[in-house]
């Protein structure tokens, strides 16, 4: 199946957000490396904070959405079901 272009754009949002993680902690690493291995780890990991919570965010709403999309399959499934039964129903009384 051939990937909507919702999919298309938050693949390449996680992309962008994953690259946004590992330069703010590549820059973080190069501006405090000065100041020890423990303030390096903790200030690299605060740099990269906001691009790992785009992140989340961003899978957060491709799982919503694919959830929202099997729902609606669901539902048209039972709904057939539903159809099916009632007219069996219907025609044997």
């Amino acid at each position: 199946m051939k990937p909507s272009h919702f999919e298309s754009l938050t693949s390449l949002l996680v992309g962008a957000a994953w690259a946004l993680a590992i330069v703010g902690a590549g820059v973080g690493i190069y501006l405090f490396h000065s100041f020890g291995l423990f303030s390096v780890v903790v200030l690299a990991f605060l740099a990269a904070l906001p691009g790992l919570l785009c992140v989340v965010i961003i899978e957060i709403a491709r799982l919503q959405i694919k959830k929202s999309v099997h729902i609606a399959r669901q539902t048209e499934l039972l709904e057939s079901i539903e159809a099916l039964l009632r007219d069996r129903f219907v025609s044997h009384h």
